[in-house]
């Protein structure tokens, strides 16, 4: 009997040591954000990107106080970059003068669970959010790297725009489902670069998105696909800026403000996405190393004689593997 009661004493000793510890271990639970104009977008704190660095270009740092994720100042893209808490990064500044290509990279790799690359599901897998003006939207397009390379930028227009300090000033919501850029159900990625847009750049449609213009694979230069319909920059015609007035509404492309002003002749060809918060979708699964699709079986073709041993020899057969185009 003795023996038996000790061996449970221990165990249920035990059992508290670890329940103990786990108390005092267990990370701090992470809490919610709601966004859009009806706080249909909703996900925890700790889906947002933990990492994030200017790769090329213009890059400008500024406060902002008119969105829900100063609530997260930590995470905020400005704080990520260049470590100040609940700032906005502005890529592809300044705003006036030549075109600046200009990109960002966003990733998860500091997960406190080291769980850093996440899982392409159906549906939208991941979120941009970008501080701006109602009828003024600086176009981005994205590109995912994962297991096998790194995708084409792609392209895809705005969900919906947020007023907060005033009707006119608020934040744009991008979302985004790797399936468009070519990732199967499952498989992962790693890291994003998010780019501005050149004037000229054209969109390439998906299947099922032709005539639209508003979601496919970017043509920087402009030579193949449809243009972004807008002419966005209107808000701006007319009125006196620092240096002279407005006259030039953009035209039918919204890639750009494309403003003549200042001298005759300027055109600011420019674009400047200003990045506030990057998250995974609400019901996002991320993984501790990569996973790509399975292969998928082909049949060869065998001769008659193939087939009548082929219980011995067994039966060939090839795999078919998916081609994803490097940047």
């Amino acid at each position: 009997m003795t023996p038996k009661l000790s061996i449970l004493t221990i165990g249920i000793l035990l059992s508290y040591g670890f329940v103990e510890a786990s108390i005092f271990t267990t990370p701090a639970q992470a809490f919610q954000i709601t966004a859009g104009p009806n706080n249909e977008f909703i996900f925890d704190t700790d889906n947002s990107v933990t990492n994030a660095e200017v790769l090329s270009g213009n890059s400008i740092t500024f406060g902002h106080g008119h969105t829900p994720f100063i609530n997260d100042p930590n995470n905020n893209v400005g704080n990520l970059t260049d470590g100040n808490q609940g700032t906005v990064v502005g890529i592809g500044e300044p705003q006036s003068g030549s075109f600046s290509a200009s990109s960002l990279k966003a990733s998860w790799s500091d997960r406190p669970n080291g769980d850093k690359f996440l899982v392409n599901q159906s549906g939208i897998d991941f979120y941009i959010f970008e501080s701006g003006n109602r009828n003024n939207i600086d176009t981005l397009a994205v590109s995912a790297k994962g297991a096998k390379g790194t995708t084409d930028f792609f392209y895809e227009k705005a969900i919906n725009f947020t007023p907060t300090t005033s009707s006119d000033v608020g934040y744009w919501t991008f979302g985004y489902d790797l399936s468009w850029l070519g990732f199967e159900d499952g498989e992962t990625i790693e890291s994003l670069t998010i780019a501005n847009f050149s004037p000229f750049a054209t969109v390439n449609p998906i299947a099922g998105s032709q005539g639209t213009g508003n979601r496919g694979f970017v043509d920087f230069n402009g030579n193949t696909g449809e243009k972004i319909a807008g002419g966005l920059g209107n808000r701006f015609l007319g009125t006196n800026q620092s240096c002279g007035l407005v006259t030039d509404d953009g035209g039918s492309n919204a890639n750009s403000y494309y403003f003549s002003w200042c001298n005759t002749g300027f055109e600011n060809l420019d674009t400047d996405p200003d990045l506030v918060y990057i998250a995974a979708a609400g019901d996002a699964k991320f993984s501790k190393s990569h996973v790509v699709a399975k292969p998928v079986p082909e049949p060869k073709s065998m001769p008659l004689l193939g087939v009548l041993i082929g219980g011995v020899f067994g039966v060939g057969s090839t795999i078919k593997s998916r081609y994803k185009k490097q940047v």
